[in-house]
């Protein structure tokens, strides 16, 4: 009778396990499925979050979230129909991005850093007319800026691990939300270098930069001699107002 009564228990036991890993089952799907609305939810405010991230120039973050919110629209969303025009439109985002970056690297290369040798040259000139001296304005000292070039330590270029240097320095930079993004211009082409690293479009960055060289520097050229022209000009008419008799 025992006996009889284990084995009874066991079959009730067996079927209670079946029922048990059903609604196991159903439990994972719900799950699934939540997860699955709230990722849609978070991807339909992206647009708006990315606006004002491209607004505030918080690069670092809207490439983030674009790559993310496009491989889960063509990954685990890739069937929901309703999604369609979404995912067309920030791929198209995707696919311009870089060359917003693009541009904004070039205009921290070779505008940003020139504007601030000639603020520091009016500067100069600016104080030399202040105490009235007649000596030509001291040459620009160029040394301490920062430059692209000093933005990873130069005994990372002769070293044999320089690679893996080079990149645990790119993978440390991140977006500091209080404070100004353009404020240190080395720190902000890292962070456009490590966005456009994440898009995938070095090698096209890398033939942006070659082919508009020439051009950029010789923009560099024409604004470099007109400002020295319009300060030797200001300089040469304070000069003979000076030295005009009464």
């Amino acid at each position: 009778q025992v006996k009889e009564n284990l084995l009874s228990c066991k079959m009730l036991l067996h079927c209670k396990r079946d029922e048990l890993r059903k609604l196991w089952i159903e439990g994972i799907e719900h799950k699934h499925v939540l997860n699955l609305l709230d990722e849609i939810e978070n991807i339909k405010q992206v647009p708006q979050k990315l606006e004002q991230c491209m607004a505030s120039k918080r690069y670092l973050n809207a490439t983030d979230m674009l790559v993310s919110a496009v491989d889960s629209l063509e990954g685990p969303l890739l069937q929901v129909e309703g999604l369609s025009d979404l995912r067309l439109e920030l791929h198209s985002k995707k696919m311009n991005l870089h060359l917003v970056l693009i541009d904004e690297l070039h205009r921290h290369l070779y505008i940003k850093s020139t504007n601030r040798v000639g603020q520091r040259g009016k500067d100069r000139a600016r104080l030399g007319s202040l105490v009235k001296d007649a000596s030509p304005v001291p040459l620009m000292d160029v040394t301490n800026l920062s430059t692209p070039r000093k933005f990873l330590e130069t005994s990372q270029f002769s070293t044999p691990g320089s690679s893996s240097m080079r990149d645990s320095s790119l993978l440390e930079i991140k977006e500091d939300t209080d404070l100004d993004p353009e404020e240190n211009s080395a720190a902000f082409m890292g962070i456009l270098i490590k966005g456009l690293a994440k898009l995938k479009k070095i090698p096209e960055t890398v033939k942006a930069i070659q082919d508009r060289l020439e051009q950029e520097l010789k923009q560099i050229v024409k604004r470099s001699t007109t400002q020295v022209a319009d300060n030797g000009y200001q300089r040469g008419e304070n000069i003979s107002q000076e030295n005009q008799p009464r």
